[in-house]
């Protein structure tokens, strides 16, 4: 019996090329996840009501002027600016492109200061007052994680050997010299 021929020729990784690997490597699975949960989302409505309902259903549920609505739509711009930086940080490691390390800080910490403003936006929203100093209590060690770890992945993908070596393709980056 004769046999297929491969289609598929697994391509070898020179001994001195830099791998996925470690926190770079979590951060990559990461955002495939972060990418490709709001994509099931989608696909699962279309699956269960058709493209023209899973669009009726969208429209309806962000359109209105009720307290809802307008929450709804304050807490998914955040979710779409996760979104929009996991997809094109999964994009840019594919391809290995050294514009990830300067792409990729700018979009997440992008994502971080519209993550803050919704989130003032729905206190305020649910406030029958307006903000006050208590709301800005409750949402202050939110905020601060957040920007912490935007600041975390911004000092690793600026100043971490290993995304250095591995989105240059192993040619050595020149790293900034601070000013004096």
């Amino acid at each position: 019996m004769p046999s297929l021929p491969r289609i598929f020729t697994p391509r070898r990784r020179r001994p001195d090329e830099p791998a996925l690997a470690g926190p770079l490597a979590i951060l990559f699975w990461c955002a495939c996840g972060i990418t490709a949960v709001p994509l099931a989302g989608i696909f699962s409505l279309i699956a269960a009501l058709g493209p023209t309902g899973a669009f009726s259903a969208v429209v309806d549920s962000l359109s209105g002027q009720s307290m809802a609505a307008q929450i709804l739509r304050l807490g998914l711009i955040p979710q779409l600016a996760l979104f929009i930086w996991s997809l094109s940080f999964v994009i840019l490691t594919v391809q290995r492109s050294a514009h990830a390390l300067l792409v990729a800080p700018w979009l997440l910490a992008t994502w971080a200061v519209v993550t803050a403003l919704c989130q003032f936006g729905i206190r305020n929203a649910m406030a029958v007052d307006g903000l006050t100093v208590g709301d800005l209590a409750a949402l202050l060690p939110g905020i601060l994680v957040q920007t912490a770890g935007a600041a975390a992945f911004w000092g690793y993908m600026r100043e971490g050997d290993r995304p250095r070596r591995y989105f240059s393709r192993g040619t050595p980056v020149p790293v900034p010299t601070p000013r004096t």
